[in-house]
């Protein structure tokens, strides 16, 4: 086994506990969450409540911009190693005397 296969190994490794703490907080919130019901605030009071987007909305167009935030990043170090990945000229070698 390799050093990048390897990696991913571990990475998903890292991604499965992720998941799984994730899946166990949800189930945490979802069997409580009627005893926070009493503390959601009235927004139809509040200023300009209409114009704001949706806590969903909000989510979805920051990801977008974290995904297209990391596109970027990705594109500039991929152009980055081909840059100083190119191999360097070899001097020749000289033959030696028989």
């Amino acid at each position: 086994m390799n050093a990048l296969e390897v990696t991913e190994k571990v990475q998903d490794g890292v991604i499965k506990a992720i998941e799984t703490s994730q899946g166990w907080t949800l189930g945490a919130l979802q069997s409580s969450t009627s005893a926070f019901d009493t503390f959601r605030p009235d927004l139809s009071s509040m200023p300009f409540a209409d114009m704001m987007p949706t806590p969903g909305e909000t989510v979805d167009a920051t990801f977008s911009f974290a995904g297209r935030l990391l596109e970027a990043q990705h594109a500039f170090l991929s152009s980055l190693v081909g840059i100083t990945a190119r191999a360097p000229a070899r001097a020749p070698v000289a033959k030696k005397a028989a």
